[in-house]
């Protein structure tokens, strides 16, 4: 455990030492794509940044949005000149279209502003994407890249044609994180069951005493009714002077937040393929069993920056990934 807390603070450095010195930020900043859907990981991303932003800079970001309550004057009003910050995550690419054609977008409505791209990984399945990202990029011409793996790295430097650089996820600038209350179970198997699930995984035979979740909960495209609360929720805020979302925003993301710290703290041992279900055991301590989602995002991010903790394996199979919680049970048994 001391290990994993250990591990935790230098992560966390090592994003401050690589994302302070991309941008200015004393005449203000902005932070885009809040998650606004249930998903505890997204939700940790976005605390991370907040208290990245609350060591680095002397204020809080001056507009805050997500991708479909984004309002380009609102930005412009409150933040004129500052950098634009890009919550990080595993969206960047195809699989998960509306964020890059939200990036797109902002990079055509703001040539030659500072637009910094926070940790992220990489994944295309199409060229004709790729062609338009990389386009997009170039002809913006102020855009920073920072990724969580070395093959999203290579990706970057080979097909994008912009400042890339190696930067652990956000999360870990919260700090290390206690669990909230005693085990109720010997093992919680947090599975992906989205279109990140690895094909073939299978479905595993428990053990006594066990729990088998995801933590999400509608990741749906927003509709148009959504769109339209969101431009009636926009207009409210502003006849009532501003009131800025970040506060709504953060209260949010605390409550994803403590939904996944209780979750996983109710187990002794978790069995994860979400990278985020992997980042939140280390920042609470817990020993656990990764597994990867279906392009290698999480074993890619493990085995730079976590892999070598004692407490954690990273495993091919279910059977592999239960045979290490079991031992893990023996030991502190």
């Amino acid at each position: 455990m001391d290990a994993m807390f250990e591990r935790v603070e230098e992560l966390a450095e090592r994003v401050r030492h690589t994302v302070t010195p991309l941008a200015d930020l004393s005449g203000g900043y902005a932070l885009l794509d809040f998650p606004d859907y249930s998903n505890v990981g997204d939700s940790l991303i976005w605390l991370g940044e907040l208290a990245f932003f609350d060591r680095a800079a002397a204020q809080p970001p001056g507009y805050v949005s997500t991708i479909h309550g984004f309002d380009l004057d609102a930005l412009l009003r409150r933040v004129p000149d500052g950098p634009v910050f890009l919550s990080g995550g595993g969206n960047f690419g195809d699989l998960w279209p509306r964020f890059q054609q939200f990036r797109r977008m902002l990079l055509a409505a703001l040539p030659g502003r500072p637009i910094v791209q926070l940790p992220q990984t990489i994944h295309f399945a199409d060229p004709e994407q790729v062609r338009l990202t990389r386009e997009a990029i170039a002809a913006h011409g102020s855009f920073t890249l920072l990724v969580r793996d070395r093959a999203s790295l290579a990706f970057a430097e080979a097909e994008l044609g912009c400042p890339a650089e190696l930067c652990p996820d956000m999360a870990f600038c919260l700090g290390s994180l206690s669990r909230p209350a005693l085990p109720v179970h010997d093992i919680v198997y947090l599975l992906r069951t989205d279109q990140e699930r690895s094909a073939g995984r299978g479905v595993p035979e428990l053990p006594r005493d066990t729990l088998l979740v995801d933590w999400i909960h509608g990741t749906r495209a927003p509709s148009r009714w959504d769109r339209a609360v969101a431009r009636l929720g926009r207009t409210a805020r502003m006849l009532a002077g501003g009131e800025p979302d970040y506060r709504r925003f953060r209260a949010r993301a605390r409550a994803e937040l403590e939904r996944g710290r209780a979750l996983l703290g109710s187990g002794d041992a978790i069995v994860t393929d979400r990278l985020h279900g992997h980042i939140l055991s280390v920042l609470m301590g817990i020993p656990h069993a990764v597994l990867d989602n279906s392009y290698g995002k999480v074993r890619g991010f493990a085995e730079l920056w976590t892999a070598d903790l004692p407490g954690i394996a990273v495993c091919e199979t279910l059977d592999d990934a239960t045979a290490h919680a079991l031992a893990t049970l023996r030991e502190i048994a």
